[in-house]
């Protein structure tokens, strides 16, 4: 059992539970993953590790002995856990039904400055010759002026890619940034894109430093697509989650690749950002360097397995970072900061269910968190409802329905983005009119007039503007967080 892994977290039980909740807390987890019910894997790992737990906490000498060398400190994690459900109690129906679960992880504990550990940030930049003029000349000012924001303990190290990358600035702490900007400045453009590339050098220099509590973050910069080695991107993403790397990434200008850029930063806790204007790329980088000092617990990560009646369908991190993720098992959620929510938004679709069950596990298995000057820790999440036959109508809680209202307006970019990739422009331009109506009476004039301009556009061009779609999906995206959840600014 790795450090900071809680037993009574593991069972989902209290410190102070009766023999006979550890009981029924372990029967129910054996249920669903003994390796006889559940052929999933990771159900063997989860079993025994439920299974030691259980022994010690079920026999007295062995739980008593086991207190006295639990530290306070890790019986309470400071991470708090809130579930909101769009339903109390499921209804039995013949056929599908969708169901939404907001999932709150709450940091309680405060940061202390003193305490706080270096940041290792390294900047991968595509040089390619795209990136010329005035886009190259934007990044290396916002470059410049992040690293007069780091601290001389903090680590920093520059890539730039083309058809091969270039380490610029090798990994080093921050302690003559004068000198790291004059590299900076000398950065010259050539050639194409191989994202691979700086990925791979990026992530080494990040490696070179190996010091546990360190925070770990690659932030690509880039204006364009890659070519051939896209697969290759994702399992470097990967692989960099498992090492506790988080990779960010921002576009700039119309031509980037976004729904790929998505997919790879969503793989290790990340998130892709449109940067249309200088001021934007400025926001992003203060924004991201403020995030990355706050973090409490690094690589967030929900393991899990689920009945088979179930599906998830999409989920989606609304705070603090907005990001769409992976559904499948395991899914990193990001990082958790010092008095801030990790909220994330789940849409599963359940298939026809016959009889009542007291427990329809939506999905169930452990949050993994490494926290900082703390260690691992292993926390027991078990997603799940009722069902009846014939259940009372209610109203889902109010995050729950905006958060749900939002997310149909975002989907609704996405189908009309998908009916102009198909030739279908008049029910793309038709989908984005309706899109600018509900934007308009939610008082999202700006937007709404957006919207309207690309409607437009592509009825007469058969095509989104340059940058229309980017334009669209990121405002949308934005629309996602629910009032009620904090929005306090980084």
């Amino acid at each position: 059992m790795g450090k900071g892994v809680i037993y009574y977290d593991v069972l989902g039980v209290a410190r102070d539970a009766s023999p006979e909740e550890i009981r029924g807390a372990f029967f129910d987890a054996a249920k669903r993953l003994h390796p006889d019910a559940n052929p999933d894997p990771t159900a063997r790992e989860a079993f025994l590790i439920v299974q030691e737990a259980y022994e010690v906490l079920i026999n007295p000498q062995k739980r008593s002995v086991y207190d006295s060398f639990l530290p306070q400190s890790q019986v309470a994690t400071s991470v708090a856990v809130n579930l909101k459900y769009s339903r109390s109690k499921l209804p039995c129906l013949d056929e599908a039904q969708l169901v939404y679960v907001l999932l709150e992880l709450i940091c309680t504990a405060e940061s202390s400055q003193t305490n706080s550990p270096p940041m290792n940030i390294c900047l991968v930049i595509d040089r390619s010759t795209s990136m010329k003029g005035e886009r190259m000349d934007m990044v290396k000012a916002n470059i410049a002026h992040l690293i007069r924001q780091l601290k001389p303990k903090d680590y920093l190290s520059v890539v730039a890619y083309s058809d091969r990358a270039v380490v610029v600035v090798p990994t080093t702490t921050v302690v003559d940034p004068h000198r790291l900007e004059h590299e900076v400045s000398l950065i010259s453009t050539e050639g194409g894109t191989e994202m691979l590339q700086g990925l791979e050098a990026g992530i080494s220099q990040l490696r070179a430093i190996r010091s546990k509590d360190i925070i770990r973050h690659l932030i690509l910069l880039t204006d364009g697509h890659t070519y051939g080695d896209e697969e290759a991107c994702l399992e470097i993403a990967q692989r960099a989650a498992q090492d506790g790397i988080t990779i960010s990434a921002m576009g700039i200008g119309h031509e980037w690749n976004d729904a790929f850029l998505d997919k790879m930063t969503g793989l290790c806790g990340g998130n892709a950002l449109f940067a249309s204007s200088p001021e934007d790329l400025f926001k992003y980088m203060e924004q991201k360097l403020t995030t990355i000092e706050k973090v409490y617990a690094k690589g967030v990560t929900f393991k899990f397995q689920n009945d088979e009646r179930i599906q998830p369908r999409f989920i989606f991190r609304l705070y603090p970072e907005i990001a769409p993720l992976p559904t499948t098992s395991p899914i990193c959620l990001g990082n958790l900061l010092y008095g801030r929510s990790l909220t994330v938004l789940f849409e599963f679709l359940v298939q026809k269910i016959k009889q009542p069950v007291d427990k329809l596990h939506l999905a169930s298995g452990y949050l993994e968190m490494d926290v900082i000057n703390q260690g691992g820790v292993l926390q027991f999440l078990d997603i799940h409802r009722p069902t009846f036959e014939d259940p009372e109508p209610e109203l889902p809680p109010a995050p729950i329905v905006e958060a749900m209202s939002r997310l149909t307006l975002y989907r609704l970019q996405e189908k009309a983005r998908l009916e102009v990739g198909q030739g279908e422009t008049v029910e793309a331009s038709k989908h984005l009119q309706y899109l600018a109506t509900h934007l308009l009476s939610n008082g999202n004039r700006e937007l709404a007039h957006t919207v309207l301009m690309e409607a437009e556009h592509i009825r007469q061009s058969q095509r989104f503007s340059k940058d229309g779609d980017k334009r669209i999906k990121y405002g949308t995206r934005a629309l996602l967080l629910p009032s009620g959840l904090e929005r306090k600014k980084l």
